[in-house]
């Protein structure tokens, strides 16, 4: 059995990775631990996971960690921002295997990430040694490793929108447009105004408006991987536009993704296209032109579902790519990373059908 960890275990992502554990026949849990809800069940925070779980919250300290890595096989952290690396060294200097939900081990290049999130990083050979894994394009990278960085919610929908099409060199450098929407589960669980439901409900709006969102470099850092530039060279990378909204929903992610083709295909000639790249992976799926995808069609599971389309009369790539955020967008992905560097079968414990409608 491997013993799972998990550093945060209040949040979403947590939560949401301990409902698909509980289908996963080869983990178990060690410990669970978060800095502000030590001492409560974890059904108290999470109270649909009654009768699956009934550990306690511990403390996210020194003596927790301690133990954490003595009795656990991987780790799972979704920590504040800056403060990844302090946990990954003991668990790596213990030897064994850590997996990230957030951005601290994303970029190969650590100025990257000290440039958008404002931060002096506390260990930038890490983040060289860390893999970055959407195991639909990254796979053979991860196989056997003990560090990984979890890819971002609207970076996974996004990129692997892109992939075929990127890697068949289709593109117009400079020239992708990413609208993107996600529901309020990708703000995280601390209150704020927003989202309120009298806030919330009935409404939608873009946020980080004029390129300001962090999830840009990660897509533009996950481009440059494709297109077999330097990523240690953030200045060779492709720029995108990428904005985000907010949507009146709990889970899901749709992002309709632009961008100027260099030939003129047809929309059967893209959709087997995007076939071929993904006839062999489990968690993703095309869908034709007449039929466009839908968030439900992925929610509570580790799906990507996709619609690539081809606009004739602006020359222009359209795609629709959606994932249930919590799950391909952090939990599920997780899981089958942690599928991955173990060498068990990526779909482990994650073939679950979607809840619809």
């Amino acid at each position: 059995m491997i013993r799972f960890s998990i550093c945060g275990a209040a949040s979403y992502a947590c939560g949401e990775l301990l409902r698909l554990m509980v289908n996963h026949p080869e983990t178990e849990v060690a410990y669970l631990a978060d800095t502000f809800a030590a001492g409560r069940k974890i059904y108290e925070e999470h109270p649909a996971l009654m009768g699956f779980y009934d550990q306690e919250i511990l403390p996210l300290n020194e003596e927790t960690l301690e133990q954490i890595v003595k009795d656990s096989d991987v780790v799972f952290t979704a920590v504040d921002a800056g403060t990844v690396c302090a946990i990954a060294e003991k668990v790596l200097a213990g030897g064994k295997k850590f997996i990230d939900f957030g951005a601290d081990i994303r970029f190969r290049d650590a100025k990257t990430w000290e440039k958008w999130y404002g931060l002096q990083h506390p260990n930038h050979e890490m983040t060289k040694e860390a893999v970055y894994c959407i195991p639909e394009i990254q796979r053979d990278l991860a196989k056997g490793k003990s560090l990984i960085a979890n890819p971002g919610c609207y970076p996974t929908a996004s990129t692997l929108g892109l992939f075929p099409v990127l890697k068949e060199n289709m593109v117009v450098e400079n020239t992708i447009i990413i609208d993107a929407k996600s529901g309020f589960t990708g703000a995280g669980r601390r209150p704020a105004p927003n989202k309120l439901i009298s806030e919330a409900s009935n409404n939608f709006c873009a946020y980080s408006l004029g390129g300001g969102h962090r999830h840009t470099p990660e897509i533009e850092q996950n481009i440059a991987y494709i297109t077999g530039k330097d990523l240690m060279q953030p200045e060779t990378w492709q720029y995108i536009n990428f904005q985000p909204h907010l949507t009146p929903q709990v889970r899901g992610i749709e992002v309709t993704i632009y961008a100027t083709l260099n030939q003129e295909v047809t929309n059967e000639e893209l959709y087997n296209l995007y076939q071929k790249y993904y006839q062999d992976e489990y968690f993703v799926h095309v869908f034709p032109a007449s039929k466009p995808v839908q968030t439900k069609w992925t929610a509570g599971t580790n799906l990507c579902c996709i619609t690539p389309t081809y606009d004739a009369r602006t020359k222009r790539l359209v795609v629709s790519s959606v994932i249930d955020n919590i799950g391909k967008g952090a939990a599920g992905q997780a899981i089958q990373n942690m599928n991955l560097i173990f060498g068990l079968d990526e779909t482990t414990g994650l073939k679950i059908a979607p809840m619809y409608p």
